[in-house]
């Protein structure tokens, strides 16, 4: 009998082929099923590697102006660079009002959207920002001010458009959730909006803020502006954002705000620069300004280079704010009566933006604000303002006012406590006392202290208790930048008196930084004493004395401090029936050439130059 023929054999055969198949088989499931877990490691250990590089960067603020377009492929050049982003949210304002058609919501395109200008939604995003705690379209608690879909409003809107082409260049594959940002977004609901993004996009997620800054202003104040809403954007301090001259605060707070949620807040500055610098023959009286910034992933050190203020052309930190002085603002007799016949809004129309993105403006209020001013003759030398002129204040901006002058006590003692309380209302400060220099004459703000003293009367305030209150003050604040306001000198003279002079050389003496002037009606002289400046009188600023040109001009001087240099702008004001404006340039120019001629030599080429620098 053959053994290997046989049935036993045959079996056990295939019993030992069935359990080498078996083994084979399950060699090879576990081949493959190790090999997909291996790749699926693999590339999740890849992806996190990609995340830690993404993450790297969070937010940023870029122009939509294509003027800016070196920066903006600057911008996007940098981020590409260091980052692969799989979803970019563009924040843009609301250059055409749409929240007021579709509703005052944040505004973004339908949820099911597939592509906006060729380049894939990230539709999760928007669903859930949309339908997490029963969404409608009205305010919820997760977005704070909700959200509205208008793929039309956001297609329309430059702010978006004009930006989109550069995502699709840089970012081929990544997700886009555009958003239109309506004006009169509060604050309160930026910060939900903001946090909302936080928890809910990717940390692949960047936030560009799509942000044209200073709008319709020359270069010298653009660059006053842009002082105050770059170091508001560096440092985050969130209370000033809603003050800055900028086509949407709401837009720059909420690319800021996801900076610090994220903790990647270190400032790559991309680029600073105005229009004026990319076209020939521009109309210089109205410039817009560019300002480009990455916030990103840095050490502790050196995120804490910029726990100060924050200069954009010094990498250095500047110890107080930016503060604006004007003239003299009367709003009785015939200012008064424009006001009855168009608003109280009138007399600061033209000058408004002007006066926005300013930590500090000063003004000379020449007359008290009471329930009920008395009708005064026309032929009188008395004012009273009715109590709606806070809100025009208010509008301008002003956040500080001097009541040390002669008209200020018009109503009596009574008066000058219903202005104060009026103003309060409106959180407008005052500073000074018509008569007295024992009560109100101290004012402090960012590291700025401002006296007030009236000298146009003889029986108050001498010389010598001014300069006594001067010298005490410097003593307990030896490092604050000390301003002396006066209300003094003679009237419609184009020069200071001895007097003044004289006055002024002790004030400085005594500790001064700064002394401002006013009462003239008309701009006196710049003088520098032992490295301080003196403006012995700003002129007016909103009056009804239309009866010489000298008394329809004025002078509007800017301050930046920082640990260096103080730094004085200097910007012409006239004035037609009592609206004042910004000269162009020609008459600016002639105006500031005429002041040097009759200010001190030194400063003649400064006053010309409309800056005059002072080293610390």
């Amino acid at each position: 009998m053959n053994l290997f023929k046989s049935p036993e054999f045959r079996r056990s055969s295939l019993g030992n082929l069935r359990g080498k198949y078996i083994l084979i088989t399950v060699l090879l499931i576990f081949l493959i099923v190790g090999g997909v877990l291996g790749y699926y490691y693999w590339s999740m250990l890849k992806q996190a590697a990609i995340d830690i590089k993404e993450t790297n960067i969070s937010a940023g603020v870029v122009p939509h102006h294509l003027l800016a377009e070196e920066i903006i492929e600057d911008f996007f050049g940098y981020i590409s660079s260091n980052a692969e982003p799989e979803t970019i949210i563009l924040l843009s304002p609301d250059h055409f009002n749409a929240g007021d058609i579709v509703g005052n919501l944040f505004i973004t395109i339908e949820s099911e959207t597939q592509e906006f200008y060729e380049i894939k939604v990230d539709n999760p995003l928007i669903k859930n920002l949309s339908s997490k705690n029963n969404f409608t379209p009205h305010r919820n608690k997760v977005s704070g001010a909700g959200l509205v879909f208008s793929n039309s409003s956001v297609s329309l809107d430059h702010g978006i458009t004009n930006l989109a082409p550069f995502v699709k260049k840089y970012f081929p594959d990544s997700k886009i959730v555009p958003f239109i940002i309506p004006f009169n977004i509060s604050l309160e609901e930026t910060e939900r909006f903001a946090a909302a993004l936080n928890s809910l996009a990717s940390l692949n997620t960047i936030v560009i803020a799509s942000v044209d800054f200073s709008h319709y202003l020359p270069p010298s104040a653009a660059e006053f502006h842009d002082l105050k809403s770059i170091r508001t954007l560096i440092n985050f301090e969130k209370a000033d954002f809603k003050h800055l001259e900028v086509d949407s605060w709401q837009a720059l707070y909420i690319a800021r705000a996801f900076a610090h949620l994220r903790g990647q807040e270190f400032p790559k500055i991309i680029g600073h620069s105005n229009s004026i610098n990319f076209l020939e023959n521009q109309n210089t009286d109205e410039t817009t300004s560019y300002f480009s910034v990455v916030f990103e992933k840095g050490s502790q050190k050196e995120v804490k280079k910029f726990n100060g203020k924050f200069t954009p052309h010094r990498d250095e930190v500047s110890g107080a704010g930016t503060v604006l002085f004007v003239g003299d603002i009367m709003l009785d007799r015939g200012v008064e009566y424009l006001m009855s016949k168009n608003s109280v809004f009138y007399p600061f129309e033209k000058v408004s933006q002007f006066l926005r993105g300013v930590d500090t403006v000063v003004g000379n209020l020449e007359g008290p604000i009471v329930e009920n001013p008395p009708n005064f003759p026309d032929s009188s030398l008395k004012f009273a303002f009715w109590p709606n002129v806070t809100k025009g204040l208010s509008f301008a901006n002003f956040n500080l006012l001097s009541l040390a002058n002669n008209h200020t006590c018009n109503t009596g003692e009574t008066g000058l406590e219903e202005t104060k309380g009026f103003l309060k209302k409106e959180n407008i400060n005052f500073v000074g006392h018509p008569i007295r220099c024992d009560k109100d004459f101290l004012f402090e703000k960012n590291e700025i202290i401002f006296l007030a003293f009236n000298k146009t009367f003889p029986f108050n305030c001498s010389d010598q208790e001014i300069i006594e209150i001067v010298k005490k003050t410097r003593n307990a604040n030896p490092k604050e930048f000390l301003i002396v306001i006066f209300h003094w000198g003679e009237e419609y003279q184009l020069k200071s008196s001895i007097s003044q002079q004289r006055l002024a050389h002790q004030i400085i003496d005594a500790g001064a930084d700064l002394i401002i002037g006013s009462h003239p009606h008309v701009v006196q002289e710049i003088e520098e004493y032992k490295g301080k400046l003196i403006f012995y009188s700003l002129g007016n600023f909103i009056f009804d004395m239309y009866f010489s040109k000298e008394t329809q001009q004025g002078l509007a001087v800017g301050l930046e401090i920082s640990p260096q240099k103080i730094i004085y702008r200097l910007f012409p004001i006239e004035s037609y029936l009592s609206q004042p404006f910004l000269m162009k340039q020609e008459e600016a120019e002639e105006f500031l050439r005429k002041l040097s001629l009759r200010s001190r030599p030194c400063l003649l080429n400064q006053i010309k130059n409309s800056i005059i620098e002072i080293e610390r």
